[in-house]
């Protein structure tokens, strides 16, 4: 099991909505977030394969007329049951004989910002994963990103997916930086890391990872 730190940018959010996800409700999935209420059974019947396949591959196509949740929504992300974030990737460029990193942090605010054109927020989270799929188990996310795990081809690798499932616990959120995405890109281009334009929003209860690793000592 492990506590793996991500990042995830949101855009065209106000302050007043980034510090009620940071300090209490936690980052929601669209499709809990439209149904206002969800049960465990719904829950259970929606953590499957299928819903993993459209929301990476089709997260923006329209959903056919027949879906069972088309009334929350017209696309697959509209309803999707999971959350996607990143901690970055990399890939091999085997022409070159080199790796390429892509840096969650700039893939986070492209997502924040919709690609430099508006400003919003990036999360500093974690969450818990187990080295394997558990597509299943609702607190673990999904290493899409790991490749020895999601073997199938997945076109936006370079994302650095780590997928959470239903809602990130706000006692995960460290923190929220608001970003202006015009700005952000012209401190990029300078070579420079851009700036939050606002106080960076903390969490007084955040609960740090740190604190659960389980160490037995000697008897």
């Amino acid at each position: 099991m492990f506590f793996q730190k991500v990042v995830k940018g949101i855009a065209n959010i106000s302050s007043y909505e980034a510090q009620a996800i940071v300090e209490a409700n936690g980052i929601v999935c669209n499709w809990w977030r439209n149904a206002v209420t969800i049960t465990k059974e719904e829950i259970k019947s929606n953590l499957v394969d299928s819903n993993i396949f459209h929301h990476l591959n089709h997260y923006n196509h329209k959903l056919p007329s027949g879906h069972s949740l088309a009334h929350l929504g017209t696309s697959y992300g509209d309803v999707s049951p999971f959350i996607s974030t990143t901690a970055g990737a990399i890939q091999r460029d085997a022409f070159h004989r080199r790796n390429i990193l892509f840096d969650p942090f700039i893939t986070a605010l492209c997502f924040a910002t919709n690609n430099f054109t508006a400003s919003g927020f990036v999360f500093y989270a974690y969450l818990i994963t187990l080295g394997k799929a558990a597509i299943t188990l609702e607190q673990f996310a999904e290493e899409v990103r790991e490749l020895h795990i999601y073997q199938y081809y997945f076109p936006y690798h370079h994302e650095g997916e780590i997928m959470a499932k239903v809602v990130i616990p706000s006692a995960q959120i460290e923190k929220a930086e608001e970003y202006d995405g015009p700005s952000a890109l012209r401190e990029l281009k300078n070579r420079r890391k851009p700036v939050p334009i606002s106080a960076v929003i903390t969490n007084s209860a955040y609960s740090r990872p740190d604190d659960f690793i389980n160490i037995r000592e000697l008897l």
